[in-house]
């Protein structure tokens, strides 16, 4: 939502954008005011698809026993020898670590970001008749680097007593950095790191998950400035509504029929955008290749 746009942003449960939500109005009176602003300097977006080659093979999220097997947090997911396929389950992006925010030597107002993304996740192992044997929360992390227009460093100090429990709380006058992301499974395998016709006990002791996720992302360098705006005054929100006294099933009784639950879209109405109910995650699963090393041991 843009910072400034207060009539359409300002009310409490009512029709937020009328004239008796802002105090001041005179017709098309405007004035001058400043203001303490987020300014964007620069914004980009990602959209990769990650594999095993980008953040490696799935690992253990915390210490943990699953399919009989005892494992830390960060050892690498082995699935149990009766695993006929994998699928990955709540995907999502844990956190973003800032790694390195530094000017750019070569670009003068240009900084250099080091952004290390976290997923975590659930795999779960199926047999050869696609039941569930067991499952594991798993996780994968990921580290890209940018460069972007922050504008020039500076020295000053800025300092308010607006963060932080008490006293005051000194901010860098560096640009800050905000990132948006989401990740998507796109697919998950058993991958057996054979080689040379090891027998099938020596085989599955060497195999691992490789997950494939796609991510989207939007990165973004701003500086708190000062900023001079038009304006027609202060928002006045409306009353609140009281709503403790509806009825439960008249509130339900309202509501549209959730069609879509009951039929599915087919494609046309799908790949416009017609249904509410696009799924976000399609994680899947496959059985890994025995005859991936290239050794040879295929045509035995």
């Amino acid at each position: 939502m843009p910072a400034f746009d207060m009539l359409n942003s300002c009310g409490c449960g009512g029709s937020g954008g009328s004239s008796n939500g802002v105090a001041g109005t005179s017709g098309s009176r405007t004035k001058d005011e400043c203001i303490i602003a987020f300014k964007i300097y620069d914004f980009c977006r990602i959209q990769e698809c990650l594999t095993a080659e980008n953040f490696g093979h799935s690992r253990a999220a915390a210490d943990t026993t699953y399919c009989d097997r005892t494992v830390n947090e960060g050892d690498i997911v082995v699935p149990p020898s009766t695993a006929g396929s994998v699928t990955v389950e709540n995907l999502k992006v844990q956190r973003v670590i800032i790694v390195n925010k530094t000017p750019n030597p070569f670009k003068p107002g240009y900084w250099d970001l080091d952004l290390k993304y976290v997923f975590c996740y659930r795999l779960v192992f199926h047999d050869n008749n696609g039941d569930e044997i067991c499952s594991v929360n798993a996780q994968n992390s990921y580290t890209s680097r940018m460069t972007m227009f922050g504008s020039i460093a500076t020295e000053t100090l800025i300092s308010s007593d607006l963060i932080g429990n008490s006293g005051s709380a000194d901010l860098p006058a560096d640009p800050f950095v905000l990132v948006e992301s989401k990740a998507v499974a796109l697919s998950a395998e058993i991958h057996y790191n054979r080689c040379c016709c090891d027998d099938d006990a020596s085989m599955l002791d060497n195999a691992d998950i490789h997950v494939t996720v796609g991510l989207f992302a939007i990165v973004k360098l701003f500086r708190l400035v000062n900023l001079v705006v038009e304006s027609k005054g202060f928002c006045i929100p409306n009353e609140c509504e009281d709503i403790s006294s509806v009825d439960a099933c008249e509130f339900f009784n309202s509501l549209d029929f959730p069609m879509d639950m009951f039929a599915p879209p087919q494609r046309a109405e799908f790949t416009a955008g017609i249904s509410a109910n696009i799924p976000a995650d399609t994680g899947s699963g496959s059985n890994g290749s025995h005859c991936g090393c290239g050794c040879g041991c295929c045509g035995k």
